[in-house]
C-alpha cells in the first residue's frame, strides 16, 4: 500500500474546478487517479417526474 495519498485541499480544488465547468468527477483512491467527465448536454432525467425519457415514439401514421 503506497503511503502517498490525496490531501483534502487537492480534492476540494478538483471538485470546485469540476463544478465550475459542470463536470462529473470520479476519484479512485486505491490507484490515486482522478477522472473528470464532461456533463452531458441533454438531460437524462425528466425534472418533473424524475424518470429517464422513453425516447421518440415510433407510431405508424396511416
Amino acid at each position: 500500500m503506497p503511503r502517498a495519498s490525496f490531501r483534502q485541499v487537492e480534492i476540494e480544488r478538483i471538485l470546485r474546478a469540476a463544478k465550475a465547468v459542470g463536470s462529473i468527477v470520479q476519484v479512485d483512491l486505491r490507484k490515486l487517479v482522478v477522472t473528470i467527465y464532461p456533463y452531458p448536454e441533454e438531460q437524462t432525467v425528466d425534472p418533473v417526474t424524475g424518470l429517464a425519457p422513453d425516447g421518440k415514439e415510433n407510431w405508424d401514421d396511416d
